[in-house]
């Protein structure tokens, strides 16, 4: 504000200026609302993570479960494969539903 005297202590103001802040001032409206977005983003972000995280843990569980069936249903068919190879069955249904006999040593050519 400039100010000045004329004839006996009259002051007549010529110029008004303001002067600029030394640090500009951000409505304080626009920098609530941005960090209120920011912080939703953040916390939304979150949630996501976690429902993926615990998805993820639902998977990994499952897959062990059905591993350890697999498992256990291979072990069941070794059995039944060793079962299935063992000289005595393989005998016993030679003699039986194919009617075999042991060789004898004068039918046997050489």
């Amino acid at each position: 504000m400039t100010k000045m005297t004329v004839g006996n202590g009259v002051y007549i103001i010529t110029e008004i200026r303001r002067e600029s802040p030394p640090i500009p001032a951000v409505p304080r409206r626009r920098g609530f609302v941005a960090i209120s977005l920011a912080m939703l983003g953040i916390g939304l972000f979150n949630v996501w993570l976690s429902g993926q995280y615990i998805r993820t843990g639902y998977r990994v569980s499952s897959t062990l479960e059905e591993k350890r069936t697999l498992q256990k249903e291979r072990e069941v068919l070794q059995l039944e494969v060793l079962a299935l190879k063992s000289p005595a069955r393989i005998d016993a249904i030679a003699r039986t539903e194919l009617r075999m006999v042991p060789a004898q040593m004068d039918r046997v050519i050489r």
